[in-house]
């Protein structure tokens, strides 16, 4: 029999495949996580451009909300616009901005609240879903981050970034680290839903290999209680040497069956 389709070697790659997968499935639900707050934090930072050495005024601006500094006392900033009032925004680019970022942060809540579908429906629809949910998001974050330069030619961001600024135009303003992190997240929820929709082409090659009578849940259990008493330590065997007088007897008794006459060590002549 050709050993790869043995049973129990089929049992061995079935296991360890499972554990493998596992640890994948894990990994892209930790990541997914991970990325579901740090999308959070860039859509409510108002960090994604801002002053520098170099530029005449002073503040920093995001999506919806734009900072200055409270005047005489420059270390304290005050915010204006929030998201729940589009009037508030400074333009028409940032209130699109404003509204990708936010519906692609609300999008990865949903995921991470899909996580617990996984005790209660299909772990491939799941996945399936998840990764429909992250693939909308990367699109949405890409269109925020290339919507969003085309807003700086607001007055109020003239008074930051000096005149030379404008659309796609910084001037004398940097790019922050909450504008990075989101041209970041693009990649991000790109490679996560990729992964989920492998682990749900995966996972139903499982669903189907383990439905097959190639492996039914008695053998899983009858196998894993194998392999755990394989696993078990083994225990030392002690051997009894025999003492002299049972060398000299089983001397004695081999001399008469042989007829050959043995010395006094026990030895033969």
């Amino acid at each position: 029999m050709d050993p790869k389709f043995n049973p129990e070697v089929l049992k061995i790659y079935y296991f360890r495949y499972m554990r493998e997968y596992r640890a994948v499935a894990v990994l892209w639900g930790l990541l997914t996580i991970v990325w579901c707050i740090l999308n959070v934090v860039c859509f409510i930072q108002p960090q994604w451009i801002g002053d520098t050495e170099d530029s005449d005024g002073f503040g920093h601006a995001g999506v919806y909300a734009h900072c200055f500094p409270e005047e005489p006392q420059f270390h304290r900033y005050v915010c204006n616009g929030t998201f729940g009032d589009f009037n508030q925004i400074l333009n028409d680019p940032f209130r699109a901005s404003t509204f990708f970022c936010g519906v692609a942060a609300l999008l990865m809540l949903i995921c991470v609240a899909a996580l617990l579908l996984f005790f209660c429906f299909k772990k491939t629809a799941v996945f399936v879903f998840c990764g429909i949910l992250e693939l909308i998001t990367a699109v949405f974050l890409f269109l925020a981050c290339v919507i969003y330069p085309a807003g700086w030619n607001d007055t109020e961001i003239l008074k930051i970034c000096g005149p030379k600024a404008g659309q796609y135009t910084l001037g004398e303003c940097g790019i922050r680290w909450a504008y990075i992190l989101a041209i970041l997240g693009i990649f991000d929820t790109g490679l996560l839903a990729t992964l989920a929709f492998f682990l749900a082409s995966k996972r139903a090659r499982i669903e189907i290999y383990s439905t097959d009578d190639t492996i039914a849940k008695s053998e899983i259990n009858a196998y894993s209680e194998t392999l755990s008493k394989k696993s078990m330590p083994i225990q030392p065997q002690l051997m009894v040497v025999p003492g002299q007088g049972d060398i000299d007897g089983y001397s004695d008794n081999y001399s008469r069956i042989s007829g050959k006459p043995m010395s006094r060590n026990g030895f033969q002549l």
